[in-house]
């Protein structure tokens, strides 16, 4: 079974991204966030002209931030859709945060239009894609009372990860694997931790879309794959980097567990293809 991954990113940051999957006159297609309005512009343009069609199976909201979520209106509103994905805070807390007006107008948008809502927590299905993050309770009991809570200033590159990274670059530029570059204990906000984090594959072909996700979301999805005998390290083929490739956001022990054990040079086999998206400058 053929699929592709089309990625539409804008200036400011974010993205949308449309997977396709199946075989000529059968294919089904997915719609992953929708940027900001112009990128999800893109996306129509190409859904209509690219793909032949004005009809998505699955739209999946991966969390409420403005830079993905607002174009997905444009995309509810242009295209016909047969069901959307997205998390709605106000069934699991009395809060009232931020987050809850961009989701509002997502449903009601959906709902005038008779399209199916549903939450997509650890374990659901969606077309080919298994959801491995968040989990249910930690999203309600862990995630969301910690909505809009400034990160510590602590977190992102400190000094010590900088002096790390020149460590790395006098090593030959990644000849050396025993130095780490990566920041040691981040800390990313809850809202980036909530993101849908979904994995896929098609004839052994594995794709996984990690949105924001943080070191915890992306440790309990590989904890998930393990469980459920997807074979992440052998299987992954093209992994979307989270949270515009920020360096708090990834671990080595992490990606150890995504895309395999570190190997010396010479037994190094490159199989896989990681996609950021970053806004200009960045």
């Amino acid at each position: 079974m053929g699929y592709e991954v089309d990625f539409f990113s804008t200036l400011v940051g974010g993205a949308a991204i449309v997977v396709r999957w199946g075989t000529p006159g059968d294919y089904k297609l997915l719609v992953y966030d929708g940027g900001t309005r112009a990128s999800a512009q893109q996306v129509v343009q190409h859904v209509q002209g690219h793909c032949l069609t004005s009809h998505v199976d699955h739209v999946v909201s991966s969390h409420p931030g403005a830079r993905h979520a607002e174009g997905l209106e444009l995309i509810l509103e242009s295209l016909t859709v047969g069901e959307l994905w997205m998390h709605r805070p106000w069934t699991h807390t009395d809060r009232s945060v931020q987050a809850m007006a961009i989701a509002r107008k997502l449903e009601a948008i959906a709902t005038a239009q008779g399209i199916p809502v549903y939450e997509p927590f650890a374990g659901a299905l969606i077309g080919p894609f298994t959801v491995l993050s968040p989990n249910r309770s930690w999203y309600a009991e862990g995630l969301l009372p910690a909505f809009e809570t400034p990160v510590p200033p602590a977190a992102g590159l400190t000094l010590a990860d900088a002096a790390r990274w020149l460590r790395l670059a006098s090593a030959s530029f990644g000849s050396r694997w025993d130095l780490e570059s990566l920041p040691r204990d981040p800390d990313t906000s809850a809202e980036d931790e909530s993101s849908v984090v979904l994995y896929g594959e098609f004839e052994g072909r594995g794709v996984l879309l990690t949105r924001n996700a943080g070191i915890r979301a992306l440790s309990d999805a590989c904890t998930l794959a393990e469980h459920l005998g997807l074979r992440l390290p052998s299987n992954l083929r093209l992994m979307q980097l989270p949270s515009d490739g920020k360096p708090d956001h990834l671990s080595s022990h992490v990606l150890d567990r995504l895309v395999g054990e570190r190997q010396p040079r010479e037994r190094r086999h490159y199989t896989k293809t990681a996609v950021l998206s970053a806004p200009r400058d960045a």
